[in-house]
């Protein structure tokens, strides 16, 4: 199977700085860890192109994040990391190109950004490049775009974007808005036909939401029959993740992760995997990695 991951060391410089929990060196961790994975091809990233932005966020926004004028506490944004952030996108962008040039498998790990809103930086999110990615494989001919997003917080940007869209079905499982960031969404009273929020209490136990959770995914996957999976595959859901109030262990997102990659088998889409969130060292890497390498041998 083809199999490539989008790396370089240029995207290390999506950092925040010191202090601030989303720092890069914990997808470059990652990459040290999916190095050591059989027939992975390393493919180099590029940067998105305003218009390519443009598919999902308004000019203004782009045009506020180029001068530095957008942003906010947890997401502070300076003219420094315009480039850094475009080629973020870039990098999914290059992952999906991967697929239409026939690779069933493609990752960035420094890519998940599910909080950006249209207008707006959220949640260390400056561009939603899940969305933006979702768009671009639709210009590249991929119609019906399936994103099932694991993270721990909600996945509200991607969720708004396509709300009322037919052709892209957005499913989110993570801990419960009441309990979690962003708090204001992720509940099962926005579902509809394109969109499932499974949210999560911290009081679930991890063999009551493998139960809950692992049955839903052929069970939405396959009706809609997509031509593309994008997963945001955050593993911020640990139970020794600082960012986390579940109690999810290696069985979870080793469970989830040959669930999904089964689904795009039997229905033969091929899929690019984000990084997302994840904040505990060396875990961080070593679930992405046992992640990637189900795919890898699922597929």
């Amino acid at each position: 199977m083809k199999f490539a991951v989008v790396w370089s060391d240029e995207l290390l410089s999506y950092d925040f700085g010191p202090g601030h929990p989303l720092r890069s060196d914990r997808c470059k961790i990652g990459f040290e860890e999916l190095l050591r994975i059989d027939s992975l091809e390393v493919v180099k990233p590029r940067y998105a192109t305003e218009d390519e932005i443009a598919l999902v966020h308004d000019k203004e926004y782009i045009k506020s994040v180029k001068e530095g004028k957008a942003g906010d506490l947890d997401t502070p944004i300076s003219k420094e990391i315009f480039d850094p952030a475009r080629l973020s996108v870039g990098a999914t962008l290059r992952g999906v190109e991967l697929l239409k040039e026939g690779y069933k498998l493609s990752v960035n790990l420094c890519g998940g950004w599910h909080h950006a809103f249209e207008n707006k930086a959220r949640g260390f999110c400056i561009f939603n490049d899940v969305a933006i990615g979702a768009r671009y494989a639709q210009v590249l001919g991929f119609k019906k775009v399936f994103i099932i997003d694991w993270d721990v917080h909600h996945g509200d940007g991607t969720q708004r974007i396509f709300k009322g869209d037919r052709n892209v079905f957005t499913m989110s499982i993570h801990q419960h808005p009441a309990t979690q960031y962003p708090y204001v969404s992720g509940y099962e009273s926005e579902n509809d036909e394109t969109n499932l929020n499974v949210p999560l209490m911290p009081s679930d136990s991890e063999q009551e939401i493998m139960k809950r959770v692992l049955p839903l995914i052929p069970q939405f996957v396959k009706p809609f029959r997509p031509d593309l999976m994008i997963v945001q595959m955050g593993v911020d859901g640990y139970r020794e993740d600082p960012m986390s109030s579940l109690d999810l262990s290696d069985r979870f997102y080793d469970s989830i992760s040959r669930i999904v990659a089964r689904c795009a088998k039997n229905n033969g889409f091929p899929v690019i995997l984000l990084g997302g969130g994840g904040f505990n060292f060396p875990k961080t890497a070593q679930l992405w990695r046992m992640i990637v390498e189900n795919f890898v041998r699922e597929m």
